[in-house]
């Protein structure tokens, strides 16, 4: 117990808190919190450990979260807490073979009761900081610090976390902790890239969680649903989602190799052929699911996504609509047919339906929000509702393109203007050649006297090429921009 409050001290410390009362508060429910993790190891026939990882309990009867994976090849099985009590395994309850994670129910043979982690609703944004309760023998005190890097909208997984931290494969299934003691992840490694990811709490709510009511022995679902324990699905999309191709597609193979008949395993895989350029397996697999599922919202998706990307707009308009109408929740596809219905007919109407769809459908989608707030702005003139819309966008998912510089706009038009320069200085840290951001920036200095700093960034948004720039330069600095081109 000291030293994971020595080591959770430290990592306070960096967590830039308000006040320390507010510290102690936290520092209180972490050393909490920690009462309610574990970890978890599977042993072979002759008690030699075969693996280990880290899961917690979610409510006081013993119901608990662990990573599927240990239960595979595994005769054995022993739940330690970190004040060394150890615990068996009462019943299987279900699992979710895209998180790789399971919830069993563990037998309480003293009757007491277990402490336990209330998964939160909320989200990080990155450059947030985290708390990991990590396997003692990979970090000192059995707890790692993080910050989120990358938020990702991941197929089947919903809001998938990247973070920088230090924790090893041992870790995988440990509680997320976010600077106010919350639940708010699941920890994930993968041995390839070193990568370190957790699962939103939200994945705890979701329908693809399926129940063990014929199975509830774990050794009977080890025998009869080998598959679903494996973390090839889980490897395979994160690979995906970071643009590892040919990883993601070895991933998908191998669990293809255990159940050939997985449409989605198939449909992943078959588009992650298609980005590395093997077309002939791209549709060995689009083939095999067009037999099987011809009308799978997925398959319709990918395949309107390629036509975009080839601008083939009017296929893509024919396969989001195939896409919707084998599930209408997906939200990817709304925000998607719902720019094209735009471009195409011009229609705001049907387009406002699906960003409000999407957003209802998945409250965690960052691009919903992000169009709507477009849509408010380019036909509707409606900046208190856009000013939300897009603010929720950002923290979501502050890597949409010129975000900040929407936000920041809109704090001109209120005359906002040293909060339109904390954004759009933002904006440009993501991209120094954004000229919108330049421009407005230019803008919000201008209004505040600030002319010499008003003329550099319209200066330097018209050497690259902003043509608004380089008149407000001429009328407003007397100086005419010297193209980047032309040096």
């Amino acid at each position: 117990m000291r030293a994971i409050l020595y080591h959770a001290s430290i990592c306070l410390l960096t967590l830039t808190l308000n006040t320390l009362a507010k510290a102690q508060n936290v520092l209180d429910k972490i050393s909490k919190l920690e009462e309610a993790v574990f970890t978890i190891t599977s042993y072979d026939k002759n008690a030699h450990e075969i693996r280990s990882r880290t899961g917690f309990f979610i409510s006081n009867d013993g119901i608990a979260l662990a990573p599927s994976s240990i239960f595979l090849d595994t005769d054995s099985i022993s739940l330690t807490l970190r004040n060394g009590r150890t615990y068996r395994i009462a019943q299987m309850i279900s699992s979710h073979e895209m998180a790789n994670l399971s919830m069993f129910k563990v037998f309480d043979h003293r009757g007491k009761g277990f402490d336990y982690i209330i998964p939160s609703q909320s989200t990080e944004n990155e450059n947030n900081e985290v708390l990991i309760f990590s396997d003692p023998k990979e970090a000192q005190g059995g707890v790692s610090l993080g910050v989120v890097s990358q938020v990702f909208q991941a197929p089947y997984l919903n809001r998938l976390v990247k973070i920088d931290s230090d924790y090893g494969e041992r870790s995988s299934g440990a509680p997320v902790i976010n600077d106010t003691g919350e639940l708010i992840g699941i920890a994930h490694f993968l041995k390839k890239g070193n990568m370190h990811l957790f699962a939103s709490t939200h994945i705890l709510n979701d329908t693809l969680w399926a129940n063990h009511t014929t199975t509830k022995n774990w050794k009977t679902l080890k025998r009869q649903k080998d598959i679903e324990l494996h973390s090839y699905m889980l490897d395979g999309i994160s690979h995906f989602i970071h643009l590892q191709w040919v990883d993601a597609a070895r991933d998908f193979t191998s669990y293809l190799k255990n159940d050939s008949t997985n449409v989605a395993a198939h449909i992943l895989r078959g588009e992650a052929r298609r980005r590395y350029e093997n077309f002939i397996g791209m549709r060995l697999d689009y083939d095999y699911v067009k037999h099987l599922h011809p009308d799978h919202f997925l398959m319709h998706y990918y395949e309107a996504l390629d036509h975009i990307r080839n601008k083939n707009d009017k296929e893509a308009f024919v396969s989001l609509i195939a896409s919707i109408e084998n599930y209408e929740y997906f939200s990817p596809a709304l925000v998607e047919f719902g720019l094209l219905v735009i471009k195409l007919r011009n229609d705001i109407e049907t387009a406002m339906k699906c960003y409000d769809q999407a957003i209802k459908t998945t409250p965690l989608y960052a691009n919903g929000f992000y169009e709507r707030s477009r849509l408010k702005i380019q036909y509707f003139d409606d900046k208190e509702t856009a000013m939300e819309d897009i603010s929720r966008a950002i923290q979501l998912n502050r890597r949409l393109p010129g975000a900040f510089t929407i936000r920041g706009t809109l704090q001109i038009q209120s005359e906002n203007y040293l909060e339109a320069i904390t954004d759009l200085d933002k904006a440009l840290n993501i991209d120094p050649s954004d000229t919108h951001a330049l421009f407005n920036r230019g803008l919000a200095y201008y209004n505040l006297g600030m002319k010499q700093k008003s003329c550099k960034d319209w200066d330097t948004a018209g050497q690259l090429g902003h043509y608004k720039s380089t008149k407000y330069l001429s009328r407003y600095c007397n100086k005419t921009p010297i193209r980047r081109s032309q040096r």
